[in-house]
């Protein structure tokens, strides 16, 4: 019996330390380092996820692809320059790919992370990463998943035959609330213009140069997607 209650007890202290998180899971900044490489050459990249509750950021240097959750449980991409402040809004229609928050919220979609394998657990209550593993083809996957925010601590995906290795590793983590706030209400003042309305609007200097470069266009939206594969919008050049 009294080792029946020391059990609950454990549990009981493990769920309120988990509860007492210093990080809301719906409202942060996370910093990442994504590094590539391809047999002796390597280059990195930065990337930084914000949430903030039914919105999701993924901030490069160049844009910054933003996701609105619906009621209507329909995502709303919008495409923002941060240099010229300027914005590309989408209707959910418009867009292949964009209806899994998974992969917006979290950077790898939940339908990989099924299919792998969970390999161990370690740490406690907002410590507590989960490890997973998988091998598909050519492509081998690791992972290690904070449980309670749902943050990726680490991503890498490995093609031995093609001599890649892409790796997405957590640098920091923020939960400063109105940093946060005032963050996603500076991209909300930004100029934007309907995707519908872009042909009519040509004469733009922005809008032309960004269609030029292939910024502008149908394009897939999101991070890991179940496959394993990188999609990070159309902004390739």
């Amino acid at each position: 019996m009294k080792k029946a209650l020391l059990i609950i007890a454990t549990l009981v202290s493990t769920s309120s330390f988990a509860s007492q998180c210093d990080i809301d899971a719906k409202q942060l900044k996370a910093d990442y380092k994504i590094t590539n490489s391809h047999k002796a050459q390597q280059s990195s990249e930065s990337l930084t996820l914000w949430r903030n509750n039914q919105q999701v950021a993924h901030q490069s240097e160049v844009i910054t692809e933003l996701w609105q959750h619906l009621a209507n449980n329909q995502i709303r991409p919008i495409r923002y320059f941060n240099a010229q402040q300027r914005g590309i809004e989408y209707q959910p229609s418009e867009v292949r790919g964009v209806q899994n928050w998974s992969a917006k919220n979290q950077l790898v979609d939940a339908h990989l992370i099924e299919k792998m394998t969970l390999l161990n657990t370690q740490g406690t209550g907002c410590d507590e990463v989960k490890n997973y593993e998988l091998t598909e083809g050519d492509n081998q996957f690791k992972l290690a998943l904070f449980t309670q925010s749902n943050l990726v601590k680490s991503f890498s995906v490995t093609n031995k035959k093609a001599q890649t290795n892409t790796v997405l590793s957590l640098n920091n983590v923020n939960s400063n609330k109105a940093e946060i706030t005032a963050q996603f209400a500076k991209w909300d003042r930004f100029q934007t213009t309907d995707y519908a309305d872009i042909g009519d609007n040509e004469n733009d200097p922005f809008l032309a140069k960004m269609i030029n470069l292939g910024f502008i266009e149908h394009s897939a939206t999101g991070f890991y997607n179940q496959q394993g594969e990188a999609i990070q919008g159309g902004h390739h050049h």
